[in-house]
């Protein structure tokens, strides 16, 4: 297994006391994989990624076993998980203006990306030109238009949009073992989308890099991943093979979301939605997390938590309706 992730229990410190945000949290990813994380703003997804990558805010503290190729990153020093951001893991996150250093030009840190690949590759002493000409191309590779002025600039003199392309073409450049993307389109129009989307299929089926791909749109997590994991409160309430989440969803948070994606743009019916909003870390309800919202709950939903259910190898649902 390329990244297991065992009992990973994840808190933040805050004037109102502890918050867990993540408790007995277990993934498992094969190289080469590509998995989404979705759920409502609040559920852990960013969380996730923070605490793989070890990027967490200093209010955040983590335990339990993140395993790469069988290396436990929470033991490394932060020197060691250093060594390890950007070539073995890279994170694109929500706000692109985190990865990048704003008192250095574009060119400058693309042109720095592309001289560790490839040293790492065995370049001791790579050519400059050749190593613009990776740069350049990289950007061309994410349709920014003029990428021989765009290497001149400096992140502020950019759109969101644009600063977005930049971050994803470093990851072109670098070509990780694993890609953490944290809604990474969310600031780009749908054509730029499409494209972004593309390449990051592109980066997992040519060079084999695992993806984890965090999201709030099942349509997105549809298209980009073969594996879905829905989340809610922290938990997982349900993970499977995309295309079987997508046409035969099992847990009604999963039916809610699904029926919450605007398909029908000719009727004039009210678009659905979930009633209520994601309960707070610090006042979770009694039982399955979901069942204040959920349709279809029962005695048993508002008493005692379900546990993952198993629906056949790997694949599981939270939910009392399966037991």
């Amino acid at each position: 297994m390329f990244l297991e992730i065992k009992e990973l229990k994840v808190a933040y410190k805050t004037v109102n006391g502890k918050s867990i945000v993540l408790n007995n949290f277990e993934l498992n990813l094969d190289k080469g994989d590509s998995i989404s994380i979705v759920g409502e703003s609040g559920s852990g997804k960013s969380t996730l990624g923070g605490a793989i990558t070890r990027l967490l805010p200093p209010s955040g503290e983590e335990s339990g076993e993140i395993l790469m190729n069988g290396k436990n990153l929470l033991d490394l020093s932060e020197d060691e998980m250093t060594l390890v951001r950007g070539t073995e893991i890279f994170m694109i996150f929500q706000n692109p203006l985190n990865s990048l250093n704003p008192v250095k030009t574009v060119g400058f840190q693309l042109m720095e990306a592309a001289k560790i690949k490839a040293i790492r590759d065995g370049t001791p002493e790579p050519n400059e030109s050749d190593l613009e000409k990776v740069v350049l191309d990289a950007l061309a590779s994410v349709r920014l238009p003029d990428p021989d002025q765009i290497i001149k600039r400096y992140p502020h003199e950019l759109s969101g949009g644009q600063v977005q392309r930049v971050v994803i073409s470093m990851a072109l450049i670098l070509r990780p073992k694993l890609l953490i993307a944290d809604e990474p389109t969310t600031a780009l129009d749908v054509t730029i989308q499409a494209q972004v989307i593309n390449l990051l299929k592109q980066l997992n089926k040519e060079y084999g890099m695992s993806i984890i791909f965090i999201t709030h749109d099942l349509s997105l997590a549809y298209v980009i991943s073969n594996k879905i994991m829905v989340m809610y409160a922290g938990t997982i309430m349900e993970f499977n093979e995309s295309k079987t989440i997508v046409k035969n969803p099992r847990h009604p948070y999963t039916i809610g979301l699904l029926r919450s994606v605007p398909t029908d743009y000719k009727t004039n019916s009210r678009l659905y939605y979930i009633n209520g909003s994601p309960p707070s870390f610090f006042n979770l309800p009694k039982g399955c997390r979901f069942s204040p919202r959920c349709d279809k709950a029962f005695g048993k939903c508002h008493e005692v938590e379900p546990p993952l259910i198993s629906e056949g190898g790997e694949y599981k649902v939270r939910c009392w309706l399966f037991e």
